[in-house]
């Protein structure tokens, strides 16, 4: 059995360095956690598009979508496909005639 001793620190100093710790290693899952983002299936992202899934894929060959391949699935990253239905497209029309 191993014995460590403790110099020098009441209970008050050694409750609060444990929660030091505590917060400090929780700090860091979470900042993992958040750096993983939830990918969606090409049928969910159809759905949340409200597009077919050949559209889906015409936008992907485009660039209009990035698409990341995990084995043998297509995945779209969730925020990605949120950023894109927030984006307000542009089209500019010409009226009438030859337009060179």
């Amino acid at each position: 059995m191993e014995v460590t001793m403790l110099t020098g620190l009441n209970a008050n100093e050694l409750l609060e360095r444990i929660g030091q710790l505590i917060d400090a290693k929780l700090g860091v899952q979470v900042q993992t956690t958040e750096k993983q983002s939830n990918y969606l299936t090409r049928q969910e992202t159809a759905s949340l598009l409200k597009i077919t899934l050949q559209t889906l894929h015409t936008w992907t060959k485009e660039g209009y979508l990035k698409a990341y391949r995990m084995g043998s699935r297509v995945l779209y990253k969730e925020v990605e496909v949120i950023a894109m239905l927030e984006q307000v497209p542009t089209f500019k029309h010409k009226k009438g005639g030859y337009h060179a």
